[in-house]
Order: C-alpha cells, then sequence, then structure tokens
C-alpha cells in the first residue's frame, strides 16, 4: 500500500454508495481517479475545488490488518482510495511551509 498526498482540482464526481472522484493534478496533466468508501466522513467536496487531496493505492494481493476480524486480510483487487481532503483555503502557508 502506497500514500500519496497531491495539490488537485476535483473535476468529475460520481456519488452513490462508493463515491468515485475523478481529480487533476496541480501543475500537471495527469489525473487521479479514486473510491471515497461507504460511511467515510468528510466535509462536503465541490466541484473545482482545490485542495489537498490523500489517498491509497493498493494492490491484489497486498496484506493488511483487518480490525473487524482481527487478522491480516489480503486486498482482492487493485485500486485508488480517497482518504482526506483539505481545502487549500484552509492550509495557512508561511515561509515556505504548509500548516495543516
Amino acid at each position: 500500500m502506497v500514500e500519496r498526498i497531491e495539490e488537485v482540482q476535483l473535476v468529475a464526481c460520481r456519488e452513490s454508495n462508493y463515491t468515485m472522484y475523478v481529480f487533476k493534478k496541480i501543475n500537471s496533466s495527469e489525473f487521479i481517479m479514486c473510491t471515497r468508501l461507504p460511511n467515510w466522513q468528510v466535509p462536503d467536496i465541490k466541484m473545482l475545488d482545490v485542495g489537498f487531496l490523500q489517498y491509497h493505492i493498493v494492490k491484489a494481493g497486498d496484506v493488511y490488518f483487518d480490525p473487524k476480524l482481527e487478522t491480516t486480510t489480503k486486498y482482492n483487487y487493485s485500486n485508488v482510495y480517497f482518504i482526506n481532503f483539505i481545502l487549500k483555503t484552509e492550509v495557512l502557508q508561511t515561509n515556505n511551509e504548509i500548516i495543516l
């Protein structure tokens, strides 16, 4: 499992039990499509919001700890999972440092 944080802009969203987001990386022509799992509580993200996206990239076969079963389990599918989003306007920048 790889965790990343990118400065992005929300360009597409499909809401359902498993919400799908498409973010465009700032200063790049690359896109990130990620899945927000059910009951994942985050503030509302509006179309074209700019901020910092935290996400995990998982590959089928990677091992993780499942607290419900109290055992290690393997991911069955590869995916990119949404973890958090912080609006750029909520970030205080001073002396080239970012404070969250």
